[in-house]
């Protein structure tokens, strides 16, 4: 079942970018700014047939020009229970190159289980990335890199792989987002959206998720998102 675990803290806004749809970036939260998000991830069909809902809220700041932290929280029900998470990250930005569209960072991100009805135990994502951009392309930025996860249950599944994004601008408020985490995990899903940016500090962002196992492993989210 797709959780709030697959997702690392961050925002997706009209400048710097810290996450793409539910990517690490290779860019850091603007120094002294507040980046807050509203998150929304169902699977549209009845708790029997594998439906849920999961709410929660994306929080990061910039501690500085190229470090940022941040924190999230999840609860998710599925019919039958429901089941919360905590997130906490770091991500620190060690290279940038304004000429060439070139960036990379590295990051981690600390998942706790707060109702561990599954369980669930703590676990620890390390990764690090880079992205280029192509200004001919409108702007075109690719994103790759790879991650590792600590702990987790003895049934995590694969805990090393790849990560990639694309952000695609199509006008001055719209873009195509595509991401994938590889391995069979609950990180394992490709993914697809459309951002809109409300006006420079607000942004909308919807897509549809599939797990790269399991039948029927897919969902829907939504997030909005402001920065200040």
């Amino acid at each position: 079942m797709l959780g709030p675990l697959f997702t690392v803290c961050g925002l997706l806004t009209v400048g710097a970018q810290t996450t793409i749809f539910n990517v690490p970036t290779a860019e850091t939260q603007p120094r002294g700014s507040w980046g807050i998000e509203a998150d929304l991830i169902t699977k549209p069909v009845p708790y029997r047939k594998g439906g849920f809902q999961s709410y929660g809220y994306r929080v990061v700041y910039g501690l500085g020009n190229r470090t940022e932290a941040g924190s999230n929280f999840y609860l998710t029900n599925d019919g039958v229970k429901s089941t919360a998470q905590a997130e906490f990250s770091l991500k620190q930005k060690f290279y940038q190159s304004e000429k060439r569209g070139i960036a990379a960072a590295g990051g981690t991100v600390i998942f706790v289980p707060l109702r561990a009805r599954n369980g669930d135990r703590a676990a620890g994502l390390v990764y690090a990335n880079a992205s280029k951009s192509i200004k001919p392309m409108k702007g075109l930025t690719v994103t790759g890199g790879v991650y590792h996860v600590f702990r987790g249950n003895r049934n995590y599944g694969t805990k090393t792989g790849a990560i990639v994004g694309v952000v695609q601008p199509i006008t001055r408020k719209f873009s195509f987002v595509a991401v994938w985490y590889s391995g069979r995990n609950r990180l394992g899903y490709a993914s697809a959206a459309l951002n809109f940016a409300i006006t420079k500090r607000q942004y909308l962002m919807a897509g549809y998720s599939f797990g790269n196992s399991g039948r029927g492993n897919n969902a829907f989210a939504a997030y909005y998102g402001f920065m200040f």
